[in-house]
Formats: C-alpha cells, sequence, structure tokens
C-alpha cells in the first residue's frame, strides 16, 4: 500500500500530459474517466463472474490478486501519469532486461487502458497488470511461468497458456478484469491421456466444445507490442507531437528490434474515416507472416496482428477488412469490422480443403461457413458474394529505412493502391 501511494504521488506531480488524459477532460477518447462505464465501488460486493448467457460456472475461481488504493479524493489522476511512473519504476528495477515489453489497452470495456508489462525468455514469460478505473487503482501479482498472454476481443478475456514439455501438461486459463479483481473464471488442461474443464475429467469433443465456446474471433496477444525506448514511451502515452511523430517512434522499434529478422514493412490508410491514418506493420515473411495494426487515438493503439501472407485487404466501400490463407491443404479467409472501441469483430469466416486433393484423390472435400458445413455451391455463392471487389492491400507499401521513417516525419510516404 505504501508503494501505490508514493506512486499516486509522484504521478500526480508529473507534467506534459495532454488533457485528454485527465479525470476531468469533456473529450471522448479510450484516455477519458470521466466517460467510463466501470462499475462503481458499491458494485464491488456482486459477483465477479456473472457473465449473463455465457454459462460460467462461478464456483471455479483461482484468481489474481491485486493490491488497490482509492483515488476516488486525489486530484489529477490520470493513466498516462500513472503508466508512466511505472514504466520508469520497472526500468529501474532488477527484473528489466532486453526482454521487457509492454501494451497499453482496455481489456475491460471502460475507456480506460490498462498497462502489461511483460519480461522473461519465450515460453516462460512473467506478466504485470496495472488497472486504473473511476474509483480504484490496482496492482495485480505477478502472472508468471506463462508461454502467452492473449485478449478475446468478442467476450473481454484474458487468456493465459503454459505448457509443461516434461510432463505433456498444456493449461489455458479464462480471466475477466471487472472493478479490481482478476478472477480465474475457466480453465482447460490436456495430458497425453485426459482432457480436463474446471478440474473435472471431460471427452476431447466436450473440450473442443468448451474451449471453442470462449476462446474464439479475433485474439490479441498482450503484453509484447512496444518497446522501452523513451520515444516509444511518449507515443504509447499521447506524449507525442502527432500521429506521424508517434508512428515514426513504432517504426523505430520495428527497425531496431526486428528488422533484421522480419524484414519489416508497412502501410497507412484510415480506415475509421477520422481523417487519421491506420499504421500497417508487416513482417515474418519466412516463418510466419504477420501485419500489426495501430490505431489512432491521440496515441497509437495496437489493435492486433492479422495477414497470414503478411498483408490484409480493406474494402472502403463497406470498411471491412480482410485476410486470406491459400495453404497447400487448405483455403481460409476471415472478414472483420472495426468498432469505435478499437476493438475488431469477426464478420465472416470461411474455409475448404480442396487443395488437399493435390496429393490425396481419395480425401473427402469439406466446405464451412462461419465455422458450419455447407456444400460447395453454398459456399462458392457465399464467398463470392462476402469477398467480391476491388481491395487496398496493406501491409507492403514502404520499406522499413531510417530514410522512409525519416519522410514519415514530414508527412511523405507511399499510399497503397486499389487492386
Amino acid at each position: 500500500m505504501k508503494k501505490l501511494t508514493a506512486l499516486l504521488f509522484a504521478a500526480a506531480l508529473l507534467c506534459g500530459c495532454s488533457s485528454k488524459n485527465e479525470k476531468e477532460s469533456g473529450g471522448n477518447t479510450a484516455s477519458n474517466t470521466n466517460t467510463t462505464t466501470a462499475a462503481s465501488s458499491s458494485d464491488a460486493s456482486e459477483p465477479t463472474t456473472d457473465f449473463d448467457d455465457m454459462h460460467i460456472d462461478t464456483s471455479y475461481e483461482d484468481p489474481v490478486e491485486g493490491e488497490s488504493i482509492d483515488v476516488t479524493e486525489m486530484e489529477d489522476v490520470s493513466w498516462d501519469k500513472l503508466y508512466r511512473q511505472e514504466l520508469e519504476d520497472f526500468k529501474k528495477s532488477s527484473d528489466y532486461d532486453d526482454t521487457a515489453r509492454f501494451t497499453i489497452y482496455d481489456i475491460n470495456d471502460d475507456q480506460i487502458p490498462e498497462l502489461i508489462i511483460s519480461y522473461g525468455p519465450m515460453g516462460n514469460k512473467t506478466y504485470l497488470l496495472k488497472s486504473l478505473n473511476d474509483t480504484d487503482y490496482t496492482e495485480f501479482e505477478k502472472i508468471e511461468n506463462c508461454a502467452d498472454l492473449c485478449y478475446v476481443m468478442n467476450k473481454s478475456l484474458l487468456v493465459t497458456y503454459r505448457y509443461n514439455d516434461a510432463e505433456h501438461i498444456q493449461t489455458v486459463q479464462l480471466y475477466r478484469l471487472k472493478n479490481e479483481k482478476l478472477p480465474n473464471v475457466y480453465t482447460y488442461q490436456l495430458t497425453d491421456n485426459t482432457a480436463m474443464v474446471n478440474g473435472k475429467e471431460v471427452t476431447e469433443d466436450e473440450y473442443t466444445e468448451e474451449y471453442n465456446h470462449f476462446i474464439n474471433g479475433v485474439i490479441k496477444s498482450v503484453g509484447m507490442d512496444h518497446s522501452f525506448d523513451d520515444d516509444v514511451i511518449n507515443a504509447a502515452l499521447g506524449q507525442a507531437k502527432d500521429w506521424k511523430e508517434a508512428y515514426c517512434s513504432i517504426l523505430n522499434d520495428y527497425l531496431k528490434y526486428k528488422k533484421e529478422n522480419d524484414d519489416n514493412h508497412f502501410s497507412l490508410m484510415d480506415i475509421t474515416g477520422d481523417g487519421v491514418p491506420e499504421l500497417f506493420v508487416s513482417g515474418g515473411y519466412h516463418y510466419a507472416p504477420y501485419v500489426d495494426i495501430y490505431a489512432w487515438n491521440g496515441c497509437p493503439v495496437p489493435v492486433g496482428t492479422f495477414g497470414a501472407d503478411g498483408t490484409v485487404l480493406f474494402n472502403d466501400e463497406n470498411g471491412e477488412v480482410s485476410t486470406k490463407f491459400d495453404g497447400p491443404s487448405y483455403t481460409s479467409g476471415s472478414v472483420y469490422t472495426f468498432s469505435n472501441v478499437f476493438k475488431f469483430e469477426e464478420a465472416f469466416t470461411y474455409g475448404n480443403n480442396e487443395n488437399s486433393k493435390k496429393n490425396d484423390e481419395n480425401v473427402e472435400l469439406v466446405y464451412y461457413l462461419n465455422g458450419e458445413k455447407t456444400d460447395k455451391d453454398n459456399y462458392e455463392k457465399t464467398v463470392k458474394e462476402r469477398t467480391s471487389g476491388k481491395y487496398y492491400v496493406l501491409g507492403q507499401d514502404n520499406d522499413i529505412t531510417e530514410e522512409t521513417i525519416k519522410a514519415l516525419a514530414d508527412g511523405k510516404y507511399k499510399e497503397a493502391e486499389k487492386k
């Protein structure tokens, strides 16, 4: 508690933060606390695992504990000041090393972002979660021994993945942040011989059904988006002078830490209609192609990773983003919409295994629309209706170099083309 009080006092003394991050601000951005829908402290006694129609067994909980402090009587409290102090303190700690990264993203839909810090080797990372709402600031205990920490956008759930290779055990746990609590609301575990859901043995089909019920749609890795470079921290906290300076900081992060292995490129395209382009950064062509997307909200918001071939497609007529993968045995694709709360929603999915015929003439062909089997005629008709037209191909228009980053700072870059 003393550490939290000292942190809040120190954060209140910081200056230079833009007004959009203040509690008193009347703006309507993800930075604001006055527009939040977070429950008040009087709701804290309510069950934290009431998911309406999500059918969660609330008797099974293994919460991540946290230490909270009431901020309702404190002046000049804002997420950017608190998180800057947290980031600076972490850089001075013994846990800080060259594996440390962080994400600032709203994981509980209260329009105030959380801070998630990660560190440690791949496959065995530790995550630190900090959360501010209208009434409390909370630091949660370490989430340790994780292969990955992800966020399920359509259900606002955190997911931890842990693998015990020696004993062949895979453990997946779901968490939901509500107020200042982080209960574990579902747990899945697989071994060589058994499948478990919430500590009870189930069949493989039951396991798959339960797993897919909650873990589906757009899933974003968190805690790994940004380095601890000063320019990147300033951009992530909304303290760059404009979107060009902020995006240049993000691109310099790729140039410094990823370019050598990932051969990164970027595109810019306004997909929200707010007059500021989103940033699309591609990479990983030689092993696992991807496109990281950053939206603009006074700061660059890391909204997800897509693009199995290193590109994403944008239809400016309906505002949809889509991806397609054509592999040696199957073809699949997804269509997404982007909401004003900085989330992607999966609007349409499709897939077939026709390519398998090239290697096995006896293979049974299957066709899927939105996860359901269908016949070939309906599949082809529906996919054509949902994916026809010309698209902007995003992710590869500009190489990431010192020269292109400098040009972007002056507002110069190669624009995407419709194909």
